[in-house]
């Protein structure tokens, strides 16, 4: 055989290697999923009820090369089906569509505080395994119906979920919500080392608002926390800067102050407790740097020995929120979500981390937690 025949046989053999597209789907031979939300259904608690939301692209503004939508309407449509599993009730969901359901482009996943509570690992577990299913969404907790929450118009976006969507994404940028994706969530309900939380919303007619993060002790919900003590686990745990902090002024009733934290630096020190062997304290110190953007009172910063007044001031109130979300995690919900566990795991493996059950043991572990706070900057001010 020439050595032209045998390279063509040998370039034909290979391409029988090359699967091409030979599986393909078109887009539009699928229903794209843009937010799942997951509930107890009404009426039996041994079934679950699964809510999608679905785009309508002839619905939506600009789509077809069009200026506009096209017949009104709103340009989603939410359905929703039952079954004992999430995905049961999915395929169930399926039997009423044309397309095939497809939950690669989802970006939400709500789950209502009843499931949450009940336990989150039987329901992620399909998630995992699906190779679909997007590690960067963002999963949150709905303190009633999730279902409601994919039913709301914000009217401020065509689609809800954007609305959602741009919500968490705009607050982790600004370090005031938590950057919990559904990998992070993932990695953390795995770990022996740390518990797992997600964000926490309620909706209100049509308005959805952001009240914190729920708990999680193993994969049940255990608790919530608010605002304030949300922005000191960020500053703790994650080095974000978290929201404005409007603190009252010892001494001036109806007179408050308001910062904007800037830059933050936590250290946390694991240290020798006591005289007893093999015993840790943890102490926290955090750096944090802000700027003060409003005052209910007349304030005149003459000297630098006002600013160090008002320092004070606003470290004694970051000290004090500091304190409550201690004492929510360790008394109320018995979690440790600052990943201490980590740390101590990482540093002290043999001395401490062998020898205590972390999950016994962070409820009376020693932690303190110290803030030292310097005014950047005191805006503009008009004489």
């Amino acid at each position: 055989m020439s050595k032209a025949r045998c390279w063509t046989a040998l370039l034909l053999a290979l391409s029988l290697l090359l699967g091409g597209c030979w599986d393909r789907r078109e887009l539009e031979e699928r229903i794209s999923v843009l937010g799942m939300g997951i509930d107890v259904a009404k009426g039996n608690p041994s079934l679950l009820k699964v809510t999608l939301q679905i785009p309508i692209p002839i619905k939506i503004a600009g789509s077809g090369g069009q200026t506009g939508g096209k017949g009104g309407g709103s340009p989603v449509r939410v359905m929703s089906s039952t079954g004992h599993t999430v995905l049961e009730a999915i395929s169930n969901l399926q039997k009423r569509l044309n397309q095939k359901i497809f939950i690669g482009h989802a970006r939400v996943v709500a789950v209502s505080e009843e499931v949450a509570r009940r336990g989150l690992r039987e329901i992620t577990d399909g998630f995992r395994r699906d190779p679909e299913m997007r590690r960067l969404l963002w999963p949150i907790v709905v303190k009633k119906d999730a279902a409601h929450l994919l039913e709301v118009n914000p009217k401020l976006e065509q689609i809800p979920i954007v609305y959602i969507m741009s919500m968490i994404e705009n607050g982790t940028k600004t370090g005031s919500i938590p950057a919990q994706t559904l990998g992070n969530f993932y990695i953390q309900d795995s770990s022996r080392t740390m518990q797992a939380y997600l964000n926490y919303m309620e909706t209100h007619n049509d308005e959805i608002i952001w009240k914190g993060v729920a708990v999680f002790l193993e994969d049940k919900m255990v608790g919530v926390l608010p605002e304030p003590q949300t922005w000191v686990l960020n500053q703790l745990r994650d080095n974000r800067t978290g929201g404005d902090i409007v603190i009252p002024i010892p001494g001036k009733k109806g007179a408050y102050i308001t910062v904007r934290p800037h830059f933050v630096r936590t250290k946390l020190k694991l240290e020798k407790a006591g005289d007893q062997k093999g015993s840790l304290q943890a102490r926290y110190v955090c750096r944090l740097q802000c700027d003060l953007v409003e005052a209910t009172f007349p304030l005149n910063f003459i000297n630098d020995g006002v600013i160090r007044k008002y320092e004070q001031v606003i470290k004694q109130e970051m000290e004090k929120r500091a304190a409550k979300l201690i004492s929510m995690l360790q008394k109320d919900m018995k979690s440790d979500i600052l990943k201490l566990g980590l740390a101590i795991h990482g540093h002290h493996y043999r001395d401490y981390w062998v020898n205590h059950n972390w999950v016994e043991e962070f409820p009376r572990f020693p932690i303190s937690v110290q803030y030292d706070v310097y005014i950047r900057r005191i805006g503009m001010e008009v004489k």
